[in-house]
């Protein structure tokens, strides 16, 4: 087996102190009116666009700042901004050309293009120096000039990797707090595609995410979609009880600030004004422990093909938004139905080990049989099998084929992505 080694880009996040907030505020301020100068020009000249980023970069120079590095009145579109850092603003300009690039590549799907911007600064090397483990001093705009700051870190628990593996920084404004996020750079044993890989006879891992109380069913089979092991990982109805009791605290505080039947009219009446409706932060601790579940599963895949030395890892492939009032196996709340979660950091943590993460057509997963193809009736213990249970952790076949329905959907996840690569 001839590996292919590469590199993945990981992001640490750090808190940020900053003495002055609005130095913060208004350096980000800049990088946006930069960036929707620099965006605006590449609108009005398309011929721009088909040349390489480089290239394109010192075109945009040529046209703002002139060859001198200043606008001067045979430049066609004057630089509107004054004393901007050279590295501020070739940021903005990289920025500016990510953002119109995202929007030609979608232009086609009907992708509205955006006429205004809220960027995080993206700082180069000259735009910040002394960056420690605890520290870091950055070039910021006070409204007036630009200034150099000395900024506190908090690495919230986490190493400060190598210097020479650390990529520009991101500031990001978090309504009253700030972040540095640090781009790393991580080495990868492999990175070769999913047919290359199967040619050489390697294992493939198919989950299956069912929304229960198993959060992902696992099976590992051979090239030729033969079973070798299998896996699930449970847990899903004690998040269940945490976050239905959080939502019942939701609905409480709504009934006593005056909403639900006939309350609402009636705070109305008593008070003169609308209740407040304030369950941010109950809401927000919803998705946090939906997202530190979806975080330990997608590890413990991660850690199961690992030990079992897959090199593959298929996942439906779920590429429209869900409807929950449609679709009968999940329940009809925005706060449910963790696997698009679950699939969507295995994506990006399997990568990093190695591991390459490819995606299966949904079709018949849930509903036929991996052995016959065969129509399903679904059933709980002591229930009476039926074509319509969704919800039913055992199966039956018209060829009576037998097992778990996690277990046959995982299988059958498995099996159409072998029948689309065999094409």
């Amino acid at each position: 087996m001839n590996k292919k080694p590469g590199f993945c880009t990981t992001t640490y996040r750090f808190r940020l102190y900053c003495d002055n907030m609005q130095l913060l505020r208004e350096t980000k301020l800049m990088y946006n009116r930069v960036l929707k100068f620099y965006y605006d020009v590449i609108r009005k000249e398309p011929a721009i666009w088909n040349v390489p980023k480089l290239q394109m970069m010192r075109e945009l120079e040529l046209l703002t700042i002139g060859s001198r590095g200043e606008s001067s009145d045979d430049t066609k579109y004057p630089f509107p901004f004054e004393k901007v850092p050279l590295y501020f603003r070739r940021a903005a300009i990289n920025d500016a050309i990510r953002l119109q690039g995202s929007f030609r590549s979608g232009e086609d799907s009907g992708t509205k293009e955006a006429l205004n911007f809220d960027a995080s600064p993206i700082y180069y090397k000259g735009m910040y120096k002394e960056f420690t483990s605890t520290s870091i001093n950055l070039k910021l705009y006070n409204g007036a000039k630009w200034i150099w700051q000395h900024c506190e870190i908090d690495t919230c628990g986490r190493t400060m990797p190598e210097a020479d593996r650390i990529m520009s920084p991101i500031i990001v404004l978090e309504k009253d707090r700030a972040m540095l996020h640090i781009p790393v750079k991580q080495d990868v044993d492999d990175v070769r595609p999913a047919k290359e890989r199967l040619a050489n006879k390697e294992k493939l891992c198919a989950i299956y995410c069912p929304n229960s109380d198993t959060l992902a069913a696992m099976v590992i089979v051979d090239a030729e979609g033969n079973f070798i092991k299998s896996k699930f990982i449970g847990g899903g109805d004690e998040l269940a009880h945490r976050k239905q009791t959080l939502l019942d605290r939701i609905e409480k505080n709504r009934k006593s600030m005056g909403y639900g039947k006939g309350a609402k009219e009636e705070w109305i009446e008593s008070h003169g004004s609308i209740p407040a409706d304030d369950n941010k932060a109950i809401r927000e601790k919803i998705h946090h422990i939906t997202d530190n579940a979806a975080h330990k599963a997608s590890k413990e895949i991660i850690d199961f093909c690992i030990e079992n030395e897959v090199s593959i890892i298929v996942a439906p492939n779920y590429i429209q938004s869900m409807n929950f009032n449609t679709v009968g196996y999940v329940p009809s709340s925005s706060y449910d139905w963790i696997g698009r979660r679950i699939i969507s950091y295995v994506k990006y943590k399997s990568f990093a080990a190695g591991i390459v993460t490819a995606t299966a057509s949904t079709k018949d997963i849930a509903s036929c049989c991996y052995k016959c193809g065969g129509k399903l009736k679904k059933y709980n213990k002591n229930h009476k099998p039926g074509i319509n249970f969704y919800g039913g952790k055992n199966f039956i076949c018209p060829n009576d084929h037998k097992g778990n329905s996690y277990f046959n959907s995982a299988m059958n996840v498995a099996k159409n992505f072998l029948s689309t690569m065999s094409k």
